[in-house]
Order: structure tokens, then sequence, then C-alpha cells
């Protein structure tokens, strides 16, 4: 089910995003696969994250075996639904040891700037989620920006389109599913992350599936760019401005920003929206629009929780999760994430 990501990847600026997606892409493997390191201590410097950062990324392709497949704590089977008038594909992740009620369920929308991964991309957040929580989890294959129906001109809003249609296909399939969809959440990183809280504002606006629960991810708000951090982050090695921008370039391609759900710091209500745990990198490019970002959804009457993690840079905790940042941070997010969806203390830590 994974794309050719290697056909396109020269579309993409050579940061250590876009080669781990790259990386984890060929291998048809996780990114964070590997959550195990011999080098896991606690510095959380971008000089001491980078060196680890190169690693996972070797350690990701080694680790394809494992990837869509099941193992002794989650299931794991792929899919293929109608939806806008194509196929789309999705990965469905439910606990091995599952009872006998319906669970849970969170769509995770992967990040890749818009144009790089699939569900192979976060296959271990997928997995971690389901087992961890006893929840079903499901990754939207979504189309990337240069795929939207072989039109390069205007990639928007394939991939807005496919994840709101992979929500609305589980809240009706619910019980054929085996899910509650009163306890559904979303949930994504950067680009995921972007699209989870954008099916989130529609969702609003057209009276659609009831979201419980958000979290964002670092997530890529803001085309504009115009930020402190926005300038400040210039290594090559990192998530940067350069980066941002050719990723917002490519989803967008000259569309109008505005309309619709393109750009979500854009939206000027947002109001009446679900509970939201926002994660923000320090050392990232989109740091300053994610915190305004957030403090607009709490001046608007929502509920906000905000971590912001000192000294590492964009999807750290994805591709070094076994630096003490990682840790600590994952472990915040998914409790967080275990309240707003409703998981039994039970299930928790299962």
């Amino acid at each position: 089910m994974s794309r050719a990501n290697s056909e396109r990847s020269s579309k993409v600026p050579a940061v250590m995003w876009a080669e781990a997606f790259r990386s984890a892409g060929k291998a048809g493997s996780s990114m964070a696969a590997v959550t195990r390191s011999a080098d896991s201590a606690d510095c959380a410097c971008c000089s001491c994250v980078i060196p680890r950062i190169r690693q996972n990324t070797v350690q990701c392709a080694q680790a394809a075996v494992r990837d869509g497949k099941p193992d002794s704590e989650v299931t794991v089977e792929d899919r293929v639904i109608p939806a806008n008038g194509h196929s789309l594909g999705l990965r469905l992740y439910t606990p091995a040891a599952k009872g006998a009620g319906a669970l849970p369920v969170a769509v995770w929308m992967h990040g890749g700037g818009f144009v790089l991964g699939g569900p192979s991309a976060e296959d271990a957040t997928c997995r971690r989620l389901s087992a961890r929580l006893g929840i079903a989890v499901v990754a939207p294959d979504y189309r990337l920006a240069p795929d939207y129906r072989l039109a390069p001109e205007d990639p928007y809003p394939a991939a807005l389109d496919d994840c709101y249609a992979v929500v609305a296909w589980v809240v009706d399939e619910a019980e054929a599913l085996g899910v509650d969809a009163a306890h559904l959440a979303l949930g994504g990183h950067s680009a995921g992350a972007a699209l989870a809280t954008a099916v989130t504002l529609a969702a609003r606006d057209r009276k659609g599936p009831r979201i419980r629960y958000v979290y964002p991810g670092y997530p890529v708000l803001d085309d504009r760019l115009e930020s402190a951090s926005a300038r400040a982050v210039a290594d090559p090695r990192l998530f940067n401005l350069h980066g941002t921008k050719a990723g917002w370039e490519m989803y967008r391609q000259g569309s109008d920003p505005r309309p619709d759900y393109a750009v979500p710091a854009r939206a000027e209500d947002l109001g009446d929206l679900p509970p939201m745990y926002v994660m923000v990198a320090a050392v990232d490019p989109v740091r300053d629009e994610t915190l305004e970002f957030a403090a607009r959804l709490s001046e608007a009457g929502n509920s906000v929780e905000v971590h912001l993690a000192p000294g590492v840079p964009h999807m750290f905790d994805v591709l070094a999760p076994a630096i003490g940042a990682s840790r600590r941070a994952v472990d915040g997010w998914i409790t967080a994430f275990a309240d707003g969806i409703g998981v039994s203390r039970e299930h928790e830590g299962r």
C-alpha cells in the first residue's frame, strides 16, 4: 500500500525530515519502528538529537519486516474503501486482546509535508496507541499533493477530502468495525496534524462526525511563514523554512489559501471545537504559529493543553524516539489522549 515516494524525492528539499521519510518509504517501514537505542541519554539539544535521527533513519530501514504486519499485541489489516470517486487505502489497527465491547477509535493522519509518506511512516505510533490504550486506530493512505487527480497544478483538497472521508466512513461503519463512534478522536504529526485540525474544522461546519478529542503534534498550520521561529531554524539537516515553504507550495500549487480549510491558521472562527492537546517543538520553524494558534483556540473558549518540548526539532519524538525528551513527550500526549478519547483505566497501559 506504500507509494513509490522515491520517484518524486528530487522534488523535496534535502533536509533531515525528508531524508527520513524517503528511507522509510523505500523500505516500506516505519520511521519509528525501532524504539530502542544503545544511546538513550537524556540530552535533547539539536547537536545530540541530529546524530540519533540519522541513526534511527538507518535502523528503520532494517525494521521493515514488522511494518504493516500483526504482532502479539496488535492486529493489522489493510483495506480499500470507495471515497470521492476513487479507491482509498487505509490501515486498521486493533488490540489483539480486545474484549467484547466496542472500542474507542482514533483516525491517525501521517506527516510528510503533504507530499511524502503513508501509513507505514508512523506504523509504530499507531501500534503504540492501539496496544497501550486498547483502542482501534485507522490510518488513511491519503493522496499526496503531486498525485492530486493527476493534475499537480491544484493538489488541494485531495488530502483533506480523503481524510474527511475516512472519518465519515469510520462513523458510518462503526458497528461493523466494532468501534464506538461516540469515542472518536483524531491525531497526527506535522502535515498530518494540520489535516486533523482541518478535518475538525470541516466536521464542525458541515455538522459532520462528532469528534471527541484532537491531538495535533507540531502541526504545520500557516503558509505565511512570517514568524520569528520560521526564520530562526536554518540548519539544513532539520525541517526548516525552506522545507516548510516547499511543502506548502506543493500542497497548494498556487490556489487561494483563504477559503475552506487549506490553511487552518487562516480560519477566522475557532469556536466550538473539541478539546485539544497541542505538541510544540522549540527548535521548529512552526513553533510560533502553533503557539499562536493554541492561544486563539483558548481565547475562542475551547479546552486546549499545550506542551512545549525544549531544545528539540520538528518530528523529534518520531525520528529520535529513544531520547528522554521524546519519551516524556510521548507519555504526556498519550496520557492526555487516553483521557480525551475516554479510555477506561483498565485498558490504558495494558
